[in-house]
């Protein structure tokens, strides 16, 4: 009950319509298959929800089935996943956007907020080109459609390097921008590299998020939630085996054999 209770979290960065040609970073997904892992979820019964749809049945379930103001939560779909793209690339609005309408998906994107229209100077090596990011016009427009926008700080920092206010500053002022953009409160946030500790965790509840996104934890928590990265070699069997409600334990089980 536990494994087919559970919903999925996935981890996205780039979607592109070819490989690259010269990339150290394994973030990317060819635009054929996530197309055809796409098709997989809506063959098999899927339906996306949001980040604060998955916050509001737990503390529907936690008030006894009900929620804010005692009003009862609706409870989720029988198949649910939640589609998360990390940093805000546009090639998630060129190729991923156009196969979540398909498909009628909708996902989480964590932009950084002082990148907005411009490019990922965080992670640009030598001999690499500089990847345009999303632009203002192209959240909202996706903000429209259905799309939610979580923060991924300010510029892509190594959180648990910096100083405590440098730190609390990135946190904090990168939702604030954000709201601006897409005209409604910022509730999630995203872990730069998936970095975190609990005074980082601690930052991220005091700046007023709901709930945080990290990568492979195995921690409890609305603050730490665990997601299943999406890689360039994930075959579709692959996908399938993540999408499944025991792929964690199956994860811990490796790990733990390694």
């Amino acid at each position: 009950m536990f494994w087919k209770n559970r919903v999925t979290i996935l981890a996205y960065h780039r979607v592109v319509a070819v490989k690259p040609s010269a990339s150290s970073h394994g973030i990317w997904v060819e635009a054929k298959n996530f197309n055809k892992q796409m098709k997989l979820l809506h063959f098999m019964g899927f339906e996306t929800i949001s980040l604060d749809m998955l916050l509001a049945s737990i503390s529907g379930q936690e008030a006894g089935g009900k929620g804010q103001g005692n009003v009862a939560v609706p409870k989720l779909p029988k198949k649910s996943i939640i589609l998360t793209f990390d940093d805000g690339y546009q090639d998630n609005y060129l190729y991923a956007f156009p196969i979540l309408k398909k498909y009628g998906f909708t996902a989480t994107v964590f932009l950084v907020k002082e990148q907005i229209g411009k490019v990922n100077q965080w992670d640009i090596l030598p001999g690499e080109e500089p990847i345009r990011l999303l632009s203002i016009d192209e959240i909202k427009e996706m903000a429209e459609y259905g799309i939610s926008f979580g923060a991924h700080t300010v510029t892509h920092p190594h959180l648990a390097q910096l100083s405590k206010e440098e730190a609390r500053s990135e946190i904090a002022q990168s939702g604030k921008g954000l709201e601006e953009i897409i005209g409604k409160e910022v509730t999630s946030f995203c872990y730069p590299y998936g970095e975190f500790n609990n005074e980082i965790k601690q930052m991220t509840k005091d700046a007023g998020y709901k709930c945080a996104c990290a990568c492979d934890t195995e921690e409890p928590d609305i603050f730490a939630l665990a997601r299943v990265q999406i890689f360039p070699k994930t075959s579709l069997f692959g996908f399938w085996k993540k999408i499944q409600g025991w792929y964690p334990w199956y994860r811990g089980l490796k790990r733990r054999q390694r």
